[in-house]
Parts: C-alpha cells; sequence; structure tokens
C-alpha cells in the first residue's frame, strides 16, 4: 500500500483541544483506548486532531499506532471551537465523521455500529451518553454523527461565535434543521462513555461566560426569522492561521475491502440514481 493511502478510511474522528494546564496526558489516553480496538474498526478510522492554539504543543507519541492527522492553529482566539471543528472537518478523509470533544469516548460496539451505517446524506445522529458513574445523561450537545458534505454544504459551523464561550453548538444544530437536515437519535445500545479527564493537570481552565454569544445568537435568530435562508450564517469559516503538524498512517493495516469487481460497470446506475 502506498504511503500515506487513505482509502480504507470510512469514518474520520474529529476532535477540537486546547490544553493550557500541565500537559496533555488527556488526549494520550484516550488515543490508547482506541488504539486497543480491533484491527477491523481502526484501520478504517481517520483521527483528525486539532490542537487550537495551545500553550504547550500537542505531540503524539511514537508508538500510537492509528490513522492520525494533527493540525495546529497559530492565530490565538479564545473559545474558537468552531474554528477548530471545521478545520478538522475540511481535513477529513471519509463523509461520514464524529465531531466530538475529547472527555467522551466511543465504545468498540458503538464505533462497529457507525461504520455499519448507510450514507447519512440529510442525517445527523445524537448518541446517548452514560456518565462516569454509569447514571445515562442527556445527549452531549457538542457531539454529532454527521455527513461532511452536509455540514460544509451550509458553511460549516459559523465562526463569529468564535472569541468568547457558548452557542455555536446551538446554533449549528437550528441552522442545519432549517435547512432541511433530519436530526434523530442513534440505537440506545449504542451510547458514548463520559471520560473522567485530569480536570486540574490536563484540560483547560477558560472562563465559561455565554454573555457575549447570547446577544450573537439573538441577533442570528432575527435575521434568520426576517430574511430566511441569506441571513444568519455569518459564512466565517477558517478564518486563522494553521499548519499541518504530522499525517499518520497505521503501520499494521489488516482490515480489507470486500472485492467488488462490478462496481466500476454499475457507474450508470449510480449516474440514473443522481438524475
Amino acid at each position: 500500500m502506498p504511503e500515506l493511502d487513505f482509502c480504507p478510511i470510512e469514518l474520520s474522528y474529529v476532535v477540537p483541544c486546547y490544553f493550557n494546564q500541565g500537559n496533555h496526558q488527556s488526549l494520550i489516553d484516550l488515543l490508547r483506548v482506541y488504539q486497543g480496538y480491533s484491527s477491523e474498526v481502526i484501520d478504517r478510522i481517520h483521527f483528525v486532531l486539532v490542537d487550537d492554539c495551545s500553550p504547550s504543543k500537542i505531540v503524539i507519541p511514537d508508538d500510537i499506532d492509528l490513522h492520525i492527522t494533527l493540525l495546529r492553529i497559530d492565530t490565538d482566539i479564545e473559545w474558537n471551537q468552531g474554528g477548530a471543528r471545521n478545520l478538522g472537518i475540511v481535513y477529513a478523509k471519509s463523509d461520514k465523521l464524529i465531531a466530538t470533544d475529547f472527555d467522551h469516548c466511543f465504545p468498540q460496539t458503538t464505533l462497529e455500529y457507525i461504520l455499519k451505517l448507510p450514507d447519512l446524506n440529510k442525517n445527523i445522529y445524537k448518541p446517548a451518553r452514560i456518565g462516569e458513574d454509569g447514571t445515562p445523561l442527556k445527549p452531549h450537545p457538542n457531539t454529532f454523527i454527521m455527513s461532511r458534505a452536509r455540514c460544509l454544504k451550509f458553511h460549516g459551523i459559523d465562526e463569529e461565535f468564535s472569541g468568547a464561550y457558548g452557542y455555536e453548538d446551538g446554533f449549528f444544530r437550528r441552522w442545519q434543521r432549517y435547512n432541511g437536515t433530519r436530526f434523530k437519535y442513534l440505537n440506545k445500545r449504542y451510547p458514548i462513555h463520559v471520560r473522567a479527564a485530569e480536570k486540574e493537570n490536563s484540560y483547560h481552565s477558560l472562563a465559561r461566560n455565554l454573555s457575549h454569544n447570547r446577544k450573537i445568537r439573538e441577533r442570528k435568530n432575527s435575521e434568520i426569522s426576517t430574511y430566511g435562508p441569506n441571513a444568519g450564517h455569518s459564512r466565517t469559516f477558517l478564518n486563522f492561521e494553521w499548519h499541518v503538524v504530522e499525517q499518520r498512517q497505521r503501520k499494521n493495516i489488516q482490515w480489507r475491502p470486500a472485492v467488488n469487481k462490478y462496481w466500476r460497470k454499475l457507474f450508470w446506475l449510480r449516474w440514473l440514481k443522481c438524475s
């Protein structure tokens, strides 16, 4: 297989990260959990990690054997989670993707189920969530299982919210719904789990104040109510500088796609379906 051949990728896992404390061990611990999953699963998953201008740069140990793209945003924008997600989505190697935070973990059975889902198209799924103590929680507001194309078709996450805390996830849901996207709940047998991330040494200490972005959200809702699809979303997108830190491919890939000798010959069926 050629160097950096990502053809086996069927699912991208996009995670923005910002660490301004002692270390980024919480992220490394999560990657080691996933590295322990079966080859049939992780051979087909691409992890897109976006370092949102952390004071201490993120470094992935050499022994982490996963498909990884590590990006670093060079422009220091406080609470630039929406921009970091947009960047990760752009670099995703598949249309089916997960957008989530590093303090949540997807069990292997949940990833297997997501890999088996048909093309997502207009559907965005929200998984059930289990707390650290095993109790059911409300779905995580900032975790989405969705189509990369669908997300970008409607301009991604609005980066006008960047610079202050909150509401970019809620506005993203409403904007997608207004444009006809269907939000569904993933089968409850396949939840995600809250991770016991080290909040004192391997997290961030940014203040959470909703007041600034609440005004932005109210203005946007008013604009959409008045003008429809030609207002509301600012179209601000990747409003910063970044660079690719590293791209790595799994060294011991075992999974191979099933033989399909007729796919090329039957292109006309796909042409008819799209017409």
